[in-house]
């Protein structure tokens, strides 16, 4: 089968190996379609996941939905979501919490397993969907709605991860909400925080395209930082208060620091964007106004709400993809993803 190879930095290479076989508690998915995601493109020229380095020649990507095609020996089927079937069956679509706890640290047995303190990861420390198929651990599939597309399936686990930082913000309705960088991740945040009852989203990008596919989706204020001061119009919404919750989604120091400064006194920033090395900000208004800090990695029990929003259309994951390529075109949707300019979510598909 053909699958997509991390060998060094900035060297993925087209492969043909032999088609995976299912272990105890796992499953054999026929990948349908997969996302190229930024930690994907991070992973790939850095050789680096939040300080892991992935395997030797192991096959990137974690955002698939795909066909179970055979269930390993010792698969118990437990029922983690109300609204989703707990039973997996051959011939069912799955998609997958792509992080792997190892179940037995201090934080795992807290219930926290996304911050699990030997995590490992679809991508990075097993094969991930770059792939015709994949073995994945059973436990982290969910069953995908027959009503849900393929395409619109693939972008479950960052619709997911949207939904664990609007959590994590503990924002609450009639709240304003700044996103800055509208990437599929901020744009996804953007439209939770709607649906949570935000008062007004705000949302900041230079990009041109992601700026209309943000007004398009119904973000009420989308601003050029090239053009407009972001911290004066977040003023001027706020009567010089500033937002009661940002989302900081690009990762670098500048925007890292912006959004401390439209964060109102005793608002809380949620970090998404994850910076490459070290970050120089001005900390001192986030003591002095007590400005709250709060991080936010991968997902914890969130899926379930993620599916339910993409199958009832309130997540337009469509929206996003501006490029579908055939898997074995995936070195070319990583250059159109890394690019930027007219790509926002480029997508591969065996379709």
């Amino acid at each position: 089968m053909v699958a997509f190879k991390y060998f060094a930095n900035n060297d993925v290479r087209r492969v043909e190996i032999d088609r995976p076989e299912p272990g105890p508690g796992e499953l054999l998915v026929k990948v349908l379609a997969t996302g190229v995601c930024g930690t994907d493109l991070h992973i790939a020229s850095h050789g680096d996941w939040i300080g892991k380095a992935p395997l030797p020649e192991v096959t990137i990507g974690h955002e698939f939905v795909g066909e179970v095609i055979e269930i390993g020996p010792d698969v118990v089927f437990t029922r983690k979501y109300p609204r989703i079937e707990a039973e997996i069956r051959v011939g069912d679509r799955v998609c997958a919490e792509p992080h792997i706890p190892c179940g037995r640290c201090y934080w795992c047995l807290r219930g926290e397993t996304n911050i699990c303190a030997d995590i490992g990861h679809l991508g990075v420390s097993m094969d991930g969907s770059f792939a015709e198929y994949l073995v994945v651990a059973a436990d982290r599939c969910s069953v995908v709605p027959e009503s849900v597309s393929n395409l619109d399936a693939s972008g479950i686990e960052p619709v997911a991860c949207a939904v664990r930082a609007v959590h994590r913000s503990r924002m609450t309705v009639g709240e304003t909400v700044v996103v800055i960088g509208a990437g599929p991740m901020g744009q996804h945040v953007a439209r939770v925080a709607q649906l949570t009852g935000a008062s007004v989203v705000v949302v900041s990008e230079p990009n041109t395209r992601r700026r209309e596919i943000a007004a398009a989706n119904g973000v009420e204020v989308v601003v050029d930082p090239a053009e407009a001061d972001l911290e004066a119009v977040v003023a001027e919404l706020t009567n010089g208060i500033g937002a009661d919750v940002t989302f900081e989604v690009a990762g670098l120091s500048a925007t890292i620091q912006q959004a401390i400064d439209v964060t109102r006194q005793g608002g809380r920033l949620v970090q998404v964007g994850v910076p490459t090395g070290s970050v120089n900000v001005d900390i001192r208004k986030v003591i002095i106004g007590e400005i709250e800090i709060i991080g936010e990695h991968a997902t914890q029990w969130d899926f379930g709400t993620a599916i339910d929003l993409v199958k009832t259309g309130r997540v337009d994951v469509a929206s996003l993809i501006t490029h579908t390529l055939p898997l074995d075109e995936a070195l070319e949707a990583m250059r159109l993803a890394a690019d930027g300019g007219e790509a926002v979510k480029v997508v591969l598909t065996r379709e």
